[in-house]
């Protein structure tokens, strides 16, 4: 492993243990060098602040758990022409955080600018927007798109905070169920024959 690759996991993994003791706001980029024996110079060669280093450790540890390097190589067809399917990715995405669920609700909770709620509906816009491109093409302002964003930010801070959480694959389930029945009743609204 690189010794960059080190450095910057070392730096997560004392963020990670710190953010199990106590609230995000009160970790200071010193804490998190401190546990790590590192110096501030070291962290600052890598991560602006405290904010990219947790950014950082979703980008890494997500794309790591679907085995691409970015975002887009999701919707690259491949070799037999296959994209990957929508709500593969959900169940994907959902399976990575209930595997750090302690983590990630820690993490959701932070408000504020450079909120990681705030990093995470940023790299899901563009995601939503691919997958609306062909339904919705008047959405030039992206309201459709932020409101489905915020709507599965919403549902994942629910879940995940909730006192016992179900397994991510059965959340997934109920979800495009709830979404299924949900689709039918405004279409049913809209053209009532």
């Amino acid at each position: 492993m690189a010794e960059s690759s080190i450095t910057k996991n070392a730096l997560a993994d004392a963020l990670k243990g710190l953010m199990m003791e106590k609230n995000f706001e009160k970790i200071s980029v010193s804490d998190i060098c401190d546990r790590c024996n590192m110096n501030r110079k070291s962290f600052y060669y890598h991560f602006r602040d405290k904010y990219d280093l947790l950014n950082w450790i979703f980008y890494i540890g997500f794309m790591e758990h679907i085995k691409f390097d970015d975002f887009e190589e999701l919707f690259d067809e491949d070799e037999t022409g296959k994209r990957y399917d929508i709500w593969e990715l959900i169940e994907e995405l959902a399976v990575y955080f209930y595997s750090e669920k302690e983590f990630y609700r820690k993490a959701l909770m932070i408000e504020g600018q450079n909120s990681f709620k705030d990093y995470f509906h940023d790299g899901l816009f563009p995601v939503v927007r691919f997958y609306m491109n062909d339904v919705v093409d008047d959405d030039e302002t992206g309201i459709l798109t932020a409101l489905i964003c915020d709507a599965c930010i919403s549902a994942l801070v629910r879940w995940l905070t909730s006192d016992n959480p179900d397994e991510p694959e059965k959340t997934v389930e109920i979800m495009k169920h709830h979404l299924i029945k949900f689709a039918r009743r405004v279409i049913q609204d809209l053209d009532p024959q």
